[in-house]
């Protein structure tokens, strides 16, 4: 592959990482004026507005598996509810704990997206288990042995790792059966229209708290949600698997880092180790996808199976 053509998906990898990193920043801040909820709806809304034009430019990849609509429909729910509760989740979790944490804990998704798929029939290599391990022990230190009490916004966060996790599945699952374009306004509409429907019930909604939330759900929308995911989608065209995994896991880094140069968080020893740990842990388990048990290319349920494709489109942040 043309030397020129890693480099240039390598930045894009490399951009996508810090956009994601201070993304943190920016919904951490946006919570000074407006509710998870809204912050949700709106970024959502926004990411979605951005990618729209591209489903009306170029051409639309066709289907490489054949599937019906009944089975169809089910995975397009699941993932539209696991975007939903990723994206609410983290929003809840950073109202009680720190940005360089939060960045850290949802980079966990890649060791989740394994674990859960034991149960569709996938295998998990040794070294995906030692990388669990590790991963486990790091989270320990950062937010257990780090702190004097566990923090609920940890175990949030945690649980919008899972989440994510479990997106990675539905995406695997559907890439081969949809234009990823279509995908992606898909995930974005369908969990904006349920915090959208959810926000007015459980949260006051302020035009003028919006606006003194503009630039941060501006950034978190068009920059962080709707570009980032362009740039990923053409990265990884020409991005070898080793330099998308690495680079794409220094969005925990950048978050960190940007959590300690704006808002003065500082990290004990013992959760700078826990962070190592889960880098390596986090690297480790991207860099090859798990073997997984058969594949199945009959669609007459609605299942999650078992095909061996590409699962790491995602938006975490």
């Amino acid at each position: 592959m043309n030397r020129s053509r890693i480099l240039r998906a390598d930045l894009m990898l490399l951009a996508l990482a810090i956009l994601w990193g201070y993304g943190f920043i920016a919904q951490k801040w946006a919570m000074l004026n407006i509710g998870p909820l809204t912050f949700v709806t709106i970024r959502l809304l926004l990411g979605t507005l951005v990618l729209l034009p591209f489903l009306y430019l170029g051409k639309r990849a066709a289907p490489r598996v054949k599937t019906s609509s009944r089975a169809l429909i089910p995975m397009l729910i699941g993932v539209v509810i696991a975007v939903f509760l990723g994206t609410w989740l983290q929003q809840v979790g950073l109202m009680t704990t720190e940005v360089g944490t939060a960045s850290f804990i949802t980079g966990l998704y890649v060791i989740f997206t394994p674990l859960l798929g034991l149960f569709v029939g996938y295998y998990i290599r040794s070294l995906t288990w030692i990388a669990i391990l590790v991963a486990v022990v790091g989270l320990f230190l950062l937010s257990v042995a780090g702190r004097p009490v566990l923090n609920i916004g940890d175990l949030l966060v945690l649980v919008c790792a899972i989440a994510w996790g479990a997106q990675l599945l539905f995406v695997g699952w559907l890439a081969p059966r949809m234009d990823m374009i279509q995908l992606a306004v898909i995930q974005l509409a369908g969990a904006a229209i349920i915090s959208l429907i959810l926000t007015p019930i459980f949260e006051p909604v302020s035009f003028s708290a919006i606006l003194a939330a503009k630039w941060e759900l501006l950034y978190s929308g068009i920059l962080a949600s709707g570009v980032a995911f362009i740039l990923q989608a053409w990265a990884q065209q020409d991005a070898p698997p080793a330099h998308a995994a690495i680079l794409i896991s220094l969005e925990s880094v950048f978050g960190l880092a940007f959590g300690w140069w704006i808002l003065d968080e500082e990290l004990t020893n013992i959760q700078l180790i826990g962070c190592g740990l889960m880098l390596a842990a986090i690297i480790v388990a991207q860099i090859k996808p798990p073997r997984q048990a058969f594949f199945q290319e009959d669609d007459s349920n609605a299942s999650l199976p078992r095909h061996e494709d590409d699962q790491r489109s995602h938006e975490p942040a």
